[in-house]
């Protein structure tokens, strides 16, 4: 049996046919060392420490301008929440309207004529009586007690006058006869007169 044994080349022609296959030759060898020699000596070289210290600055630089940002962001993230709070409560409850030294004195006067007790409508009337008095004086009617001021006033001024004077005899009538029994309707008749003269008066809302 007939046995061929294998061709054995040169390492030097392998290694030669090598170095054509990647392109080397007795020209490119020497640059391609040394760039691998500058290489390694510009990492081995770097300051690596210099290096660290100012991506850490970089870093906090940065997380501080996120921070911010957030900080901004939360901030008005919880204005907007506030004032939608303020306009849902606004809507819900809107604000009461300005109340008056004529009106808290009013509401007492209303209590008195709404009450069953007798002495409460008197009270009613002459504290009406009162404060329309008051009323007219701040409103530039001359006249220094209620009777004056309703003798000067003119129909023109205040159309009501007749009404208003028939209000004011029967608050006369009640501080001067203790006796004089007075019925309801007549006591919410007079407390309605007053309060419709100083409404017109501007004295009430």
């Amino acid at each position: 049996m007939l046995v061929i044994a294998p061709t054995i080349k040169p390492v030097s022609e392998t290694l030669g046919s090598t170095s054509r296959g990647f392109g080397f030759n007795q020209e490119t060898g020497p640059q391609t060392a040394q760039f691998i020699g500058n290489t390694i000596d510009y990492f081995r070289n770097f300051d690596y420490v210099n290096a660290l210290s100012i991506t850490k600055i970089i870093a906090i630089v940065i997380t501080f301008i996120f921070i911010a940002i957030l900080g901004y962001i939360f901030y008005r993230v919880q204005g907007l929440i506030k004032m939608r709070a303020k306009q849902a409560a606004e809507s819900l409850n809107p604000p009461a309207s300005a109340v008056s030294a004529y009106d808290a004195r009013w509401e007492e006067i209303k209590n008195h004529a709404n009450s069953f007790n007798t002495a409460e409508w008197k009270l009613a009337v002459i504290e009406a009586d009162k404060l329309v008095d008051t009323a007219l004086k701040a409103a530039g009617f001359p006249g220094e007690t209620m009777g004056e001021m309703l003798t000067l006033i003119k129909s023109e001024q205040l159309p009501e006058i007749g009404n208003l004077w028939e209000a004011h005899k029967l608050r006369n009538l009640l501080v001067h006869d203790p006796s004089y029994e007075m019925r309801h309707n007549d006591a919410i008749a007079a407390v309605e007169v007053f309060e419709r003269i100083i409404r017109e008066v501007g004295g009430l809302k």
